[in-house]
C-alpha cells in the first residue's frame, strides 16, 4: 500500500522518548494560520521552488500555462494560479523545481525507518507518524504501524485528534504513544484560526483516556494566539478533568517555517 510523505526525518529527539525516526505525512482536515509544516496541509502533491538552485534559464517562465512564475531580476514563484500540472518540474534543468511529497509504500518507508535500529534499542527509540495528519491516510497509517509492531518498534503518532473515533479505533492497539494536539480550548476561536471546531478533538482525547492509553497533550505555543493564559489554563483544566496522568508540553513556536511558505509560493500569515 502507497502513501504520501512529504519527509521522513532520521535522528528525531522531539517526537517521543530516544532517538526516532519521525515520517511526515502529506494531508490534513485543519487549516491552521500558523501551521509549522504547510508543505503537508493539502492532501495533493504540490510544487516547491528551491530559488538558491535556480540558474534564471527563463524554462519555467515559458512553459507554465497558469503563469506562475515571474521575472523580477530573478525568478520568483506564486503558487495562487498554480493547478500542480508538474511541467514545470518536468521541464527544470537544474531540479530547482520539484514536487512536494513522494509515493511510497509502506515496506519502502521501514525499510528507511530500519536504518536506525541499533539507535531505537539503545535509547528506547523508534518510529513518530507526524505530518499533516497521519489519521487522513487512515489505511496506509495502519499499514505502517503494523509492519512497525512487527519489527517490534515503539510506535507514536502525532495527531491533531480530527478524525473519527473509529478511525483511532482501528490504529490504536498497534500505538504505543499518542503525542495529541491542543491548540486552542474555546470552540469560536478554534473555528476561527483552524477553520474546523475542536469538540471532535476534545471529545477523541476523553475517549482514548477512557481507553487507557498513553498519551501526551501538545500545545503550540503561537505568540498573540494560543499562548495566553486563559487557553492554557483551560487546556490544562480540560486535560486534568480527562486524566490526571497525562503529561503535557508545551512547544515553543518555530520561525524558521516562514521558510517553508516562500518554496511553496505562498504568502505566510504570520508575517
Amino acid at each position: 500500500m502507497n502513501g504520501l510523505i512529504t519527509n521522513i526525518q532520521r535522528f528525531s529527539v522531539h517526537d517521543g522518548p530516544g532517538i526516532r525516526t519521525t515520517v511526515f505525512f502529506k494531508g490534513c482536515p485543519l487549516s491552521c494560520l500558523w501551521c509549522q509544516n504547510p508543505e503537508a496541509m493539502s492532501s495533493r502533491p504540490e510544487v516547491i521552488f528551491h530559488s538558491e538552485q535556480c540558474i534564471a534559464c527563463k524554462t519555467c517562465l515559458r512553459i507554465c500555462p497558469k503563469k506562475c512564475m515571474a521575472w523580477e531580476g530573478i525568478i520568483s514563484f506564486k503558487s495562487d494560479n498554480c493547478d500542480q500540472c508538474g511541467i514545470c518540474i518536468n521541464n527544470c534543468p537544474v531540479n530547482a523545481l520539484r514536487w512536494s511529497s513522494e509515493e511510497i509504500s509502506a515496506r519502502e518507508v521501514l525499510n528507511e525507518v530500519m536504518k536506525d535500529r541499533v539507535y531505537y534499542d539503545i535509547s528506547g527509540g523508534g518510529i513518530t507518524l507526524s505530518g499533516g495528519e497521519p489519521l487522513q491516510q487512515s489505511d496506509f497509517c495502519h499499514d505502517l504501524l503494523k509492519k512497525s509492531k512487527k519489527e517490534k518498534l515503539h510506535t507514536a503518532l502525532d495527531t491533531s485528534g480530527y478524525a473519527p473515533f473509529k478511525t483511532f479505533e482501528l490504529i490504536m492497539p498497534l500505538v504505543d504513544l499518542f503525542l495529541f494536539d491542543i491548540k486552542l480550548i474555546d470552540p469560536q476561536l478554534h473555528e476561527r484560526y483552524t477553520g474546523l471546531s475542536n469538540v471532535p478533538i476534545l471529545d477523541n482525547l476523553f475517549r482514548l483516556c477512557q481507553e487507557g492509553k498513553k498519551i501526551i497533550v501538545r500545545i503550540p505555543l503561537i505568540p498573540g494566539f494560543t499562548d495566553s493564559k486563559k487557553n492554557l489554563s483551560g487546556i490544562e483544566s480540560f486535560v486534568k478533568q480527562c486524566s490526571t496522568g497525562i503529561k503535557i508540553e508545551r512547544i515553543p513556536y518555530n520561525p524558521l517555517m516562514k521558510n517553508k511558505y516562500h518554496l511553496l509560493g505562498r504568502v505566510n500569515m504570520m508575517d
